[in-house]
Order: structure tokens, then sequence, then C-alpha cells
């Protein structure tokens, strides 16, 4: 709804802002999706290259390994072990920001839309008050005219 002098009313402005903020939200909340998605494709490319590199001792010892070469693999293991949980081995890590992303994106939704009807009772009663007036005009209009006609 526009003010009759051309300038959008504040109740539109908020409208129009908390709907810039839900799309930016949502925006941000499709980046940590896709963050997440990464991440968790890494997490498990660590986890298949730890497995092979497990098998890869396993393979070792039995054909027989030296102390040294046994030492840097366990160093190596040790590592990527240490990587994995590092990478918050677990979803539950990862899934606060989608919670709080998602949460904020219902919160900026239920934000523009209780605006929304806040501008549409402000437009419906702008309509009710301008049938009032239309329609006391036309009742003294009719008032008028019945007081000017001959024989009362």
């Amino acid at each position: 709804m526009r003010a009759t002098h051309g300038t959008p009313s504040s109740l539109q402005v908020l409208v129009e802002l908390a709907e810039h903020r839900s799309q930016e939200v949502a925006r941000n909340l499709g980046l940590l999706i896709n963050r997440g998605e990464q991440g968790e494709a890494k997490l498990q490319m660590l986890r298949n290259y730890l497995q092979e590199y497990r098998t890869r001792l396993d393979d070792a010892v039995r054909e027989g390994l030296e102390p040294e070469r046994l030492r840097n693999y366990l160093a190596f293991i040790a590592r990527l072990e240490t990587g994995d949980r590092g990478t918050g081995s677990g979803s539950g890590h990862r899934a606060g920001p989608h919670r709080r992303g998602k949460g904020a994106l219902a919160r900026a939704g239920r934000e523009r839309r209780t605006f929304e009807t806040l501008l549409e009772r402000r437009r419906t009663e702008g309509k009710r008050l301008e049938a009032r007036n239309e329609q006391k005009q036309l009742d003294e209009i009719a008032t008028r005219t019945a007081l000017r006609q001959p024989g009362r």
C-alpha cells in the first residue's frame, strides 16, 4: 500500500525489509547446507583413506614390516584419526548451524507474515472508513435533496 503522497507506508517498508531478510536468511541457509554436504564428502573421503591405510598396514604386517616403516604407518594413521575427530565425526556437530539457520528462516517468515497481516488490516480498515465516508456523503446528499423537495 502506498501513501497518497507517493511514498511507501511504514508497514509496507517493514514488509519489504522482512521479505529481504527472509530471502537473505534462506540464501545463507542454502550456503550452510552446501558447506555441510561438502564437509560430509571430505569426511567420508578421509574415512575411506583411513580404512585403506589400515588395510595396507595389515597387509604390510602380514608380509613382514621393518620397525621404522611400522612406526611411520602408525604415525600416519594416528594423524588421519586426529583429522577424523577434528572434523566433528558426528553429524550432530554440523547440524547445529543448520538448525539455527532453519530457526532463523522460520522467524524471518513469521515476522514477514506478521507485517503483511498488519498491512492488510490497515488496508481493510482504510477501505471500511472510505466506504463509511462515502455512505455518509450519500446520506447527506439524500437528506439535502429530501429537504429541498416541495411539500416538506
